[in-house]
Formats: structure tokens, sequence, C-alpha cells
């Protein structure tokens, strides 16, 4: 009782410095509508992706008014936590909810969801949730976005878009996820039971917003949050010395330690002054992608904090995001 006491503060504790994009940002309080900002509804809700022992993983599917026939896969982040509470918005709306709430505005200058660009340029996109920690650990999470890809290339032809093209955007605890889809190998099993296990679970463009890719050097650059690494890896470095194999367990868990060579191209966008992922993070995968000779771009927005930009800047973010992953896509379509 006394320790489950404990990790409910310690969580608490971190929602707060982590404000609104972390776990505070996922309370079910009522959301006000703002109307300065328009969004639009889900073509498809609560769709089934997958199981997990009763419990469904769903998804929500945007379409767009005309398809340009590629997918996109959107992960919001929140701190790779939830408050387990049975009133938590689900991550697939966590978006919008923020928002609504008043709790921040778009992100980086957009005026509605972070993916409606590329909603208003063809793509169909799927939202989606995937468990979270503390009742779960990373490999879990990645394994559920996998899954979200086997699901979405495996309804290709229902959507009517091209199973070898998909792209994936991400922010935050998103972006990381989004990375994963990028770097993992492949865990396609040719003689799966279930038909979706089949489906490559790979993605060919990604764009990582504010991510974090580097578990160990996050520990020393933001010492306060370091409890959230122990949620999402399941350990706890106390005093161990880097031998220890819980230091290999955080270097498996960092996105900096999946590139290969094969992995799809990148866009990486991270502030300047970001004070919940530090910039540094987006630098260590850009050197990692460099490394492994993976076409990528990094772009670092000058002042902007974890969500927001200071200053103005045409094309946003969001909406070069859309062109690029437009772009990258059609080439995969072209070869």
């Amino acid at each position: 009782m006394i320790r489950n006491l404990i990790i409910r503060a310690r969580l608490w504790a971190l929602a707060l410095i982590a404000n609104a994009v972390f776990t505070l940002a996922v309370s079910g309080a009522d959301a006000t509508p703002t109307a300065k900002y328009t969004f639009v509804d889900p073509s498809e809700r609560n769709v089934v992706y997958g199981m997990d022992h009763g419990s469904a993983l769903l998804l929500d599917v945007y379409r767009p008014a005309t398809s340009n026939g590629y997918a996109l896969i959107f992960i919001m982040g929140t701190g790779f936590t939830a408050s387990g509470e049975y009133n938590d918005v689900p991550l697939k709306e966590l978006n919008r909810h923020l928002v609504d709430a008043g709790i921040f505005p778009p992100l980086f200058g957009g005026k509605s969801h972070a993916f409606s660009p590329a909603l208003d340029m063809g793509f169909t996109v799927f939202t989606i949730n995937h468990r979270l920690a503390p009742a779960h650990t990373w490999k879990t999470m990645v394994r559920d976005c996998q899954r979200a890809v086997q699901w979405i290339r495996a309804h290709a032809q229902d959507y009517r878009i091209n199973p070898a093209a998909i792209g994936g955007l991400g922010h935050s605890s998103g972006a990381t996820m989004t990375t994963f889809l990028a770097v993992s190998d492949d865990v396609a099993d040719s003689k799966a039971a279930d038909p979706i296990n089949r489906q490559s679970s790979r993605i060919q463009a990604a764009v990582a917003i504010s991510g974090l890719h580097d578990l160990l050097a996050y520990r020393e650059e933001r010492p306060a949050l370091a409890g959230m690494l122990s949620t999402l890896t399941g350990r706890t470095i106390m005093f161990e010395t880097p031998d220890h194999p819980i230091f290999a367990t955080y270097r498996e868990a960092s996105t900096i330690n999946h590139v290969t060579k094969d992995d799809a191209p990148m866009l990486i966008y991270h502030g300047d002054s970001d004070e919940l992922v530090d910039v540094r993070q987006a630098q260590a995968l850009d050197r990692a992608l460099t490394g492994a000779g993976v076409p990528h771009e990094l772009i670092i927005l000058p002042g902007a904090d974890h969500g927001q930009l200071k200053q103005p800047m045409q094309p946003t973010p969001v909406d070069h995001a859309a062109s690029w992953l437009l772009a990258q896509l059609r080439k995969i379509s072209s070869r």
C-alpha cells in the first residue's frame, strides 16, 4: 500500500513538472471547445486494431475530402504515461483535448490537429491509442504501434491507400514511438495465424517532433524527470556502476541504438529552448542517422519550447512536415 502511494505521488510530481504535455494532460477534466481553432471529427471512431487479454486497442480514422492514396499514422505524446483512471482521455484524442481544455494551443503554429495539414493534402490519417506506463513498458508500447501499422497495411484496400508507402508523425513520446517504427526491425511473421501479423510493421517516412532518443543522456540532461525513465523501462538506476546490466536496458530502450542504414528517411524538429526534452536529444538522433547513412533532415526551431514557436515561421513545422511526407512517399511509389 505504502509503495503504491509513493509511486502515485512520484508520478503526480512528474506530471506537475512536465506540465500539460506529460501526464497532467491525460486528466479527464471536461473540455471547453476553443472557438479560435477548427477541428474535424474522425470519420470512424474506436476501430479495434488489436486485443490485449480482452481489452481493445483502438484507433480513429480521418478520411480526407480527396485521397492522395497514402496513409499517415499519428501518435500523440503523453510522457509515456497515463494516470490509470477510468476517465483518462484516450491518447488518440489527446491532441484535441489539450487545445479544447485551454492547456495549450495547437502544436508549433498549427490551427487544428497536428496532422490537419496532412489530412488537407489527402492523407488518410489514423490516430492511435497504445498501452502506457506505469502498467506497461516501452517494448509493449512499440509493439502496439507496430501492430497498428500492420492493421493499416492489412486494410489498405478498404481505405484505398498504398500499403508500400505509409508515413508516421509523432510529438514528444509519440515522436519516440514514431522513430521506433522507422528504425526497428520488421516484426512481420509469415507463419502467423493472425493474417494481420503477417504484414510489415515498418513505415517508409517518419516525422519526429520533440522526441526523446537517448535515455542515459536524458537522465543527465533532465534529472528531475528521470523517474519517467523508470516507468518507461521498468528499471530504476540508483547506485549501479556503468557496467551494470541496467544500463544496457536503457540503451536498448533508446532509438539511437536501433538505427541501421536501411531505415526510413526522417524529418526531425526540435526547439532549442525545450525545457522538457533537451535539443541534444534530436542532435543525438541526427548523429546516429548520419553515421548510418540514413537520409534525414534536422530542423532546430530557434526559441521554441516543447510544443510552441516563439517567433512566426512560414511554412509552419506541421505544414512543412505534411509536404515532406508526401514527397517522400511519392518517391517510394515511383520506384
